[in-house]
Protein backbone atom coordinates (compact mmCIF):
# COMPACT_ATOMS: atom_id res chain seq x y z
CA UNK A 1 0.00 0.00 0.00
CA UNK A 2 1.41 3.31 -1.13
CA UNK A 3 1.38 6.22 1.43
CA UNK A 4 0.35 9.57 0.40
CA UNK A 5 1.56 11.73 3.74
CA UNK A 6 4.09 12.32 6.49
CA UNK A 7 3.15 11.48 9.91
CA UNK A 8 5.43 14.33 11.88
CA UNK A 9 4.59 15.67 15.19
CA UNK A 10 2.47 17.83 14.42
CA UNK A 11 -0.01 15.54 12.58
CA UNK A 12 -0.11 13.75 8.66
CA UNK A 13 1.37 15.89 5.92
CA UNK A 14 0.77 15.33 2.31
CA UNK A 15 4.28 14.13 0.94
CA UNK A 16 3.41 16.11 -2.47
CA UNK A 17 3.13 19.58 -0.90
CA UNK A 18 6.36 18.94 1.31
CA UNK A 19 9.21 21.52 0.79
CA UNK A 20 12.15 19.35 -0.67
CA UNK A 21 14.70 20.26 1.61
CA UNK A 22 12.41 19.42 4.56
CA UNK A 23 11.02 16.16 2.41
CA UNK A 24 15.05 14.53 2.22
CA UNK A 25 15.68 15.64 5.64
CA UNK A 26 12.25 13.92 7.25
CA UNK A 27 12.70 10.82 4.72
CA UNK A 28 16.91 10.65 5.83
CA UNK A 29 15.30 11.12 9.73
CA UNK A 30 12.47 7.89 8.86
CA UNK A 31 15.52 5.79 7.42
CA UNK A 32 18.03 6.65 10.31
CA UNK A 33 15.21 5.33 12.57
CA UNK A 34 14.67 2.40 10.50
CA UNK A 35 10.95 1.57 11.60
CA UNK A 36 9.28 -1.19 9.37
CA UNK A 37 6.16 -0.07 9.73
CA UNK A 38 6.74 3.76 8.21
CA UNK A 39 8.33 1.38 5.15
CA UNK A 40 5.58 2.49 3.10
CA UNK A 41 6.49 6.50 4.22
CA UNK A 42 10.15 6.15 3.37
CA UNK A 43 9.21 4.67 -0.24
CA UNK A 44 6.81 7.33 -1.07
CA UNK A 45 9.16 9.92 -0.28
CA UNK A 46 12.39 8.20 -1.75
CA UNK A 47 9.78 8.27 -5.01
CA UNK A 48 8.81 12.12 -4.55
CA UNK A 49 12.66 13.11 -3.85
CA UNK A 50 13.32 11.05 -6.97
CA UNK A 51 10.32 12.96 -9.08
CA UNK A 52 11.36 16.56 -7.70
CA UNK A 53 15.21 15.88 -8.47
CA UNK A 54 14.04 14.53 -12.37
CA UNK A 55 12.19 17.46 -12.33
CA UNK A 56 14.75 19.90 -11.25
CA UNK A 57 16.98 18.29 -13.72
CA UNK A 58 14.75 18.88 -16.82
CA UNK A 59 14.48 22.33 -16.06
CA UNK A 60 18.48 22.50 -15.49
CA UNK A 61 18.65 21.04 -19.17
CA UNK A 62 15.86 23.47 -20.35
CA UNK A 63 17.94 26.30 -19.12
CA UNK A 64 21.05 25.10 -20.32
CA UNK A 65 22.71 25.13 -16.49
CA UNK A 66 25.80 22.60 -16.45
CA UNK A 67 25.44 19.46 -15.07
CA UNK A 68 27.17 18.39 -11.58
CA UNK A 69 30.74 17.49 -11.17
CA UNK A 70 29.07 14.39 -9.47
CA UNK A 71 25.64 12.71 -8.78
CA UNK A 72 24.50 13.19 -5.26
CA UNK A 73 24.85 10.05 -3.07
CA UNK A 74 22.13 7.70 -2.55
CA UNK A 75 19.95 7.49 0.92
CA UNK A 76 21.38 4.66 2.55
CA UNK A 77 18.50 1.81 2.44
CA UNK A 78 16.83 0.47 5.61
CA UNK A 79 18.68 -2.28 7.98
CA UNK A 80 22.22 -1.32 6.20
CA UNK A 81 24.60 -2.79 8.43
CA UNK A 82 27.97 -1.03 7.70
CA UNK A 83 28.19 2.43 8.75
CA UNK A 84 31.07 4.67 9.41
CA UNK A 85 32.22 5.08 12.89
CA UNK A 86 30.23 7.93 14.49
CA UNK A 87 32.01 11.13 15.28
CA UNK A 88 31.19 13.73 18.48
CA UNK A 89 30.06 16.07 15.18
CA UNK A 90 28.14 13.54 13.37
CA UNK A 91 26.20 12.49 16.48
CA UNK A 92 25.54 16.29 17.24
CA UNK A 93 24.56 17.12 13.35
CA UNK A 94 22.59 13.52 12.97
CA UNK A 95 20.23 14.73 16.26
CA UNK A 96 20.31 18.67 15.28
CA UNK A 97 18.54 17.31 12.00
CA UNK A 98 16.13 15.60 13.25
CA UNK A 99 15.08 18.28 15.68
CA UNK A 100 15.06 20.36 12.96
CA UNK A 101 12.61 17.97 10.72
CA UNK A 102 9.98 18.62 14.03
CA UNK A 103 10.82 22.36 14.07
CA UNK A 104 10.06 22.59 10.39
CA UNK A 105 7.06 21.00 11.30
CA UNK A 106 5.63 23.14 14.25
CA UNK A 107 7.53 26.91 12.75
CA UNK A 108 5.68 26.60 9.31
CA UNK A 109 3.62 29.72 9.99
CA UNK A 110 0.52 28.32 11.65
CA UNK A 111 -0.84 29.74 14.93
CA UNK A 112 -0.80 27.26 18.11
CA UNK A 113 -4.32 26.27 18.27
CA UNK A 114 -4.35 24.94 22.25
CA UNK A 115 -2.13 24.31 25.34
CA UNK A 116 -0.67 20.70 23.85
CA UNK A 117 0.58 22.06 21.24
CA UNK A 118 2.37 24.86 22.80
CA UNK A 119 3.51 22.50 25.61
CA UNK A 120 4.98 20.32 22.83
CA UNK A 121 6.78 23.29 20.98
CA UNK A 122 7.70 24.44 24.58
CA UNK A 123 9.41 20.90 24.63
CA UNK A 124 10.97 21.03 21.52
CA UNK A 125 12.59 24.57 22.34
CA UNK A 126 13.70 22.94 25.32
CA UNK A 127 15.59 20.48 23.41
CA UNK A 128 16.87 22.76 20.79
CA UNK A 129 18.35 25.31 22.98
CA UNK A 130 20.40 22.29 24.88
CA UNK A 131 21.41 20.78 21.65
CA UNK A 132 22.94 23.95 20.67
CA UNK A 133 24.57 23.88 24.36
CA UNK A 134 25.59 20.53 23.64
CA UNK A 135 27.20 21.59 20.01
CA UNK A 136 29.17 24.23 21.52
CA UNK A 137 30.53 22.32 24.37
CA UNK A 138 31.48 19.32 21.40
CA UNK A 139 33.26 22.38 19.46
CA UNK A 140 34.92 23.60 22.54
CA UNK A 141 36.28 19.97 23.40
CA UNK A 142 37.42 19.58 19.47
CA UNK A 143 39.44 22.93 19.35
CA UNK A 144 40.80 22.43 22.77
CA UNK A 145 44.26 20.88 21.98
CA UNK A 146 44.40 23.66 19.37
CA UNK A 147 44.05 26.20 21.16
CA UNK A 148 46.39 25.36 23.89
CA UNK A 149 48.83 24.63 21.00
CA UNK A 150 47.97 28.22 19.38
CA UNK A 151 47.87 29.79 23.02
CA UNK A 152 51.71 27.96 23.92
CA UNK A 153 53.14 29.50 20.16
CA UNK A 154 51.75 32.94 21.35
CA UNK A 155 52.95 32.74 24.93
CA UNK A 156 56.42 31.73 23.32
CA UNK A 157 56.74 34.49 21.01
CA UNK A 158 55.03 37.30 23.07
CA UNK A 159 58.05 37.34 25.18
CA UNK A 160 59.61 39.54 22.32
CA UNK A 161 56.43 40.30 19.89
CA UNK A 162 53.73 41.70 22.51
CA UNK A 163 52.09 44.96 21.69
CA UNK A 164 52.94 48.33 24.51
CA UNK A 165 49.70 47.99 25.08
CA UNK A 166 49.31 44.63 26.63
CA UNK A 167 49.83 44.11 30.20
CA UNK A 168 53.19 42.69 29.48
CA UNK A 169 54.76 44.23 26.66
CA UNK A 170 57.43 42.57 24.71
CA UNK A 171 61.07 42.95 24.96
CA UNK A 172 60.95 43.99 21.17
CA UNK A 173 58.36 46.97 20.92
CA UNK A 174 59.74 48.02 24.33
CA UNK A 175 63.15 48.49 22.98
CA UNK A 176 62.05 50.11 19.91
CA UNK A 177 60.07 52.61 21.98
CA UNK A 178 63.22 53.11 24.15
CA UNK A 179 65.36 53.63 21.15
CA UNK A 180 62.43 55.84 19.29
CA UNK A 181 62.60 58.06 22.98
CA UNK A 182 66.28 58.78 22.60
CA UNK A 183 66.29 59.33 18.92
CA UNK A 184 63.60 61.60 19.23
CA UNK A 185 65.01 64.30 21.69
CA UNK A 186 68.35 64.37 19.56
CA UNK A 187 66.07 65.00 16.82
CA UNK A 188 63.79 67.58 18.45
CA UNK A 189 66.77 69.44 19.62
CA UNK A 190 68.47 69.00 15.57
CA UNK A 191 64.96 70.42 14.04
CA UNK A 192 65.05 73.13 16.48
CA UNK A 193 68.81 74.41 15.27
CA UNK A 194 67.54 73.66 11.58
CA UNK A 195 64.63 76.11 12.55
CA UNK A 196 66.60 78.67 14.10
CA UNK A 197 69.29 78.43 10.83
CA UNK A 198 66.42 78.68 8.60
CA UNK A 199 64.66 81.78 9.97
CA UNK A 200 68.29 82.91 10.48
CA UNK A 201 68.72 82.70 6.22
CA UNK A 202 65.24 83.67 5.62
CA UNK A 203 65.91 87.17 7.98
CA UNK A 204 69.63 87.25 5.62
CA UNK A 205 67.78 86.62 2.24
CA UNK A 206 64.73 89.27 3.04
CA UNK A 207 67.38 92.03 4.20
CA UNK A 208 69.06 91.34 1.31
CA UNK A 209 65.44 91.82 -1.00
CA UNK A 210 65.12 94.97 1.18
CA UNK A 211 68.53 96.61 -0.04
CA UNK A 212 68.63 95.48 -3.72
CA UNK A 213 64.97 97.28 -3.84
CA UNK A 214 65.69 100.06 -2.22
CA UNK A 215 68.89 100.33 -4.69
CA UNK A 216 67.32 99.84 -8.17
CA UNK A 217 64.77 102.54 -7.03
CA UNK A 218 67.49 104.81 -5.86
CA UNK A 219 69.41 103.71 -9.13
CA UNK A 220 65.83 104.54 -11.40
CA UNK A 221 65.49 107.37 -9.71
CA UNK A 222 69.27 109.22 -10.65
CA UNK A 223 69.45 107.68 -14.32
CA UNK A 224 73.40 106.56 -12.67
CA UNK A 225 74.11 103.63 -15.00
CA UNK A 226 76.91 102.53 -12.33
CA UNK A 227 74.12 102.62 -9.71
CA UNK A 228 72.23 100.38 -11.53
CA UNK A 229 75.47 97.83 -11.99
CA UNK A 230 75.59 97.40 -8.22
CA UNK A 231 71.66 97.46 -8.26
CA UNK A 232 71.70 94.21 -10.32
CA UNK A 233 74.29 92.44 -7.98
CA UNK A 234 72.67 93.10 -5.04
CA UNK A 235 69.40 91.66 -6.73
CA UNK A 236 71.13 88.24 -7.80
CA UNK A 237 72.83 88.38 -4.42
CA UNK A 238 69.19 88.59 -2.93
CA UNK A 239 68.27 85.69 -5.24
CA UNK A 240 71.47 83.54 -4.12
CA UNK A 241 70.48 84.24 -0.20
CA UNK A 242 66.71 83.31 -1.16
CA UNK A 243 67.58 79.56 -2.71
CA UNK A 244 70.11 79.65 0.50
CA UNK A 245 66.74 79.93 2.50
CA UNK A 246 64.71 77.55 1.22
CA UNK A 247 67.05 74.86 1.28
CA UNK A 248 67.84 75.55 4.65
CA UNK A 249 63.84 75.65 5.37
CA UNK A 250 63.41 71.87 3.89
CA UNK A 251 66.75 70.99 5.72
CA UNK A 252 64.91 68.26 7.88
CA UNK A 253 66.20 67.00 11.19
CA UNK A 254 66.86 62.93 10.39
CA UNK A 255 69.01 60.22 11.31
CA UNK A 256 70.00 57.51 8.63
CA UNK A 257 69.05 54.21 9.34
CA UNK A 258 69.31 50.84 7.78
CA UNK A 259 68.15 52.23 4.03
CA UNK A 260 66.08 54.37 5.58
CA UNK A 261 66.07 57.97 6.72
CA UNK A 262 63.71 58.56 10.16
CA UNK A 263 62.85 62.00 11.43
CA UNK A 264 60.19 63.36 13.58
CA UNK A 265 55.83 62.92 12.41
CA UNK A 266 53.83 65.16 13.85
CA UNK A 267 50.59 63.06 16.11
CA UNK A 268 47.65 64.93 17.18
CA UNK A 269 45.34 64.00 19.99
CA UNK A 270 41.68 65.80 20.62
CA UNK A 271 41.54 66.74 24.20
CA UNK A 272 37.95 67.33 25.54
CA UNK A 273 37.71 71.33 26.74
CA UNK A 274 34.01 71.80 26.46
CA UNK A 275 31.77 69.17 25.92
CA UNK A 276 28.66 71.12 25.30
CA UNK A 277 30.41 72.49 22.30
CA UNK A 278 31.78 69.61 21.15
CA UNK A 279 28.07 67.70 21.71
CA UNK A 280 26.86 70.44 19.60
CA UNK A 281 28.94 70.05 16.98
CA UNK A 282 28.63 66.55 16.32
CA UNK A 283 24.69 66.72 16.37
CA UNK A 284 25.24 68.88 13.27
CA UNK A 285 28.18 67.56 11.60
CA UNK A 286 27.99 63.36 12.78
CA UNK A 287 23.83 63.23 14.03
CA UNK A 288 23.16 59.23 13.16
CA UNK A 289 26.68 58.50 14.56
CA UNK A 290 25.96 60.27 17.89
CA UNK A 291 22.27 59.20 17.91
CA UNK A 292 23.89 55.30 17.83
CA UNK A 293 26.35 56.19 20.81
CA UNK A 294 23.56 57.71 22.67
CA UNK A 295 21.52 54.72 22.10
CA UNK A 296 24.13 52.36 23.05
CA UNK A 297 24.46 53.98 26.52
CA UNK A 298 20.53 54.22 26.54
CA UNK A 299 20.31 50.44 25.75
CA UNK A 300 23.40 49.22 28.67
CA UNK A 301 21.02 51.73 30.79
CA UNK A 302 18.24 49.44 30.24
CA UNK A 303 19.77 46.13 30.99
CA UNK A 304 20.83 47.54 34.29
CA UNK A 305 17.68 48.03 35.04
CA UNK A 306 16.67 52.36 34.17
CA UNK A 307 13.30 52.45 33.06
CA UNK A 308 13.12 55.94 32.53
CA UNK A 309 15.67 57.91 30.97
CA UNK A 310 15.80 61.42 29.65
CA UNK A 311 15.15 61.61 25.93
CA UNK A 312 14.16 57.82 25.60
CA UNK A 313 11.09 55.58 25.28
CA UNK A 314 11.37 52.59 27.20
CA UNK A 315 8.94 50.06 24.89
CA UNK A 316 8.16 47.28 26.84
CA UNK A 317 7.71 43.37 24.76
CA UNK A 318 6.81 40.27 25.34
CA UNK A 319 8.27 37.49 23.85
CA UNK A 320 9.70 34.08 24.61
CA UNK A 321 13.62 34.59 26.22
Amino acid sequence: MTATHYNGSRGPVPIATMPHPHLVNAHAKLVREGDPARAAEIEAMAAQIAQNDAEHAKLAEERGDDPPDTPPPAAPAIGHNNPPEETPFEAIRVHAEDLLVEVRNWADGAAIENQAQADEVARLLDEVLATDKAADAARKREVEPIDRQREEIQSRYNVYIAPLKNKKPGKLPLAAQALKVALSAWLQKLDEQKKAAAAEAQAIADAKAAEARAAMQQAAGDGDFGSMEVAEELIAEASKAQAEAKRAANDKAQAAGDGRARGLRSFFTPMLAEPGAALRHYAKARPDELKAFLLSLAKTDVLNGARSIPGFDIVEERRVA
